[in-house]
């Protein structure tokens, strides 16, 4: 486990013409992933812990990760395309995929804080801040981060960071509102991971995860075959070629349904109705290094082993969601 970048032992003095404005507000929130101390502000660039641990923030962003990961595949894929899954006047795709998948109304969240685990470039963030959450808090282990803080940029009251799902910079018992959508199973253990984002929620507070399930449709059976190479790919050269062949299947489904039926079970591709995002649920297919499945009565056990009530599974598989005891 990466316990950050080599401590310096420096004290910062703030200055007063330092603005540090945007982190006063996180800081509450935060402990150091190293010694779990609670941190400050050093400057307008380092947050400091007691134990003298100094951690950068980079363009308004507080880093508690190393520049690259086991999911640089996931920074590049939002940091190259930063605002499709975006809502907006006309599409409201990700309100809509939220609720169902989290089981949240706005009633839930309204005046709340919240934390999203693996951010991404900020889609679900962006509906909780819309729904009126008190504080958010957006964490992702990869350089989404950047593309997250200018979408969400608008929202007063939110935050960015980049940090480690598996041991996150985050106080235990901050958060009325914790969810995770679609990221736990692609660290190195999703029931570690999971289990760190769950000691966030405060006593009466909700807890919710959707998890890619384990029962395997014929449609994905060729990206299991291919992402042994795939996943080693050059993230770039990978989108290049999911890019081209994405369109061309597409063609080919449209031409000859009866020949392009192989196909799909052969090379799969995402059938979503919009191109653009055909092309990046297809390359979330074949580029993360990890990509386990789950079943509903797995999850659901985990959240009663933690503690956890009022656990409920969801109608999209694999969502669960539970309240800790207040």
């Amino acid at each position: 486990m990466y316990a950050g970048p080599k401590p310096y032992r420096r004290t910062y003095t703030l200055r007063d013409d330092m603005s540090t404005d945007h982190l006063a507000g996180l800081i509450p929130f935060l402990r150091c992933p190293r010694c779990r101390q609670g941190i400050t502000i050093a400057d307008e660039d380092h947050l400091q812990c007691a134990n003298d641990h100094v951690w950068p923030v980079i363009e308004r962003v507080p880093r508690f990760t190393p520049p690259s990961s086991y999911a640089d595949s996931c920074g590049y894929q939002w940091t190259t395309v930063r605002q499709t899954q975006l809502d907006n006047s006309i599409r409201t795709e990700s309100e809509e995929t939220f609720a169902v998948k989290t089981g949240l109304s706005p009633e839930d969240v309204k005046g709340k804080s919240v934390l999203d685990v693996g951010c991404g470039m900020g889609r679900f963030s962006d509906v909780v801040a819309r729904w009126g959450a008190e504080v958010i808090v957006a964490m992702d282990l990869s350089r989404a981060v950047e593309a997250a803080r200018e979408n969400l940029a608008g929202y007063s009251g939110t935050h960015v960071i980049q940090g480690d799902a598996s041991n996150p910079p985050i106080a235990p018992g901050s958060f009325d509102v914790v969810f995770s959508i679609g990221v736990l199973h692609h660290t190195p253990s999703t029931a570690k991971s999971l289990s760190a984002a769950a000691k966030l929620v405060r006593p009466g507070g909700i807890f919710a995860v959707w998890l890619y399930a384990r029962k395997l449709r014929a449609t994905h059976l060729g990206s299991e075959v291919l992402r042994p190479l795939t996943s080693r790919m050059k993230e770039d050269r990978l989108l290049k070629i999911v890019q081209v062949v994405v369109p061309r299947m597409d063609s080919l489904h449209e031409r000859l349904p009866i020949v392009s039926k192989p196909l799909r079970v052969a090379l799969p591709t995402s059938a979503h109705p919009d191109p653009e995002w055909r092309v990046l649920d297809t390359f979330d297919w074949y580029s993360p290094r990890y990509q386990w499945k789950h079943t509903d009565s797995e999850v659901m056990g985990w959240f009663r082993r933690l503690g956890f009530e009022d656990i409920r599974s969801l109608p999209v598989p694999v969502s669960v969601r539970g309240r800790r005891p207040a």
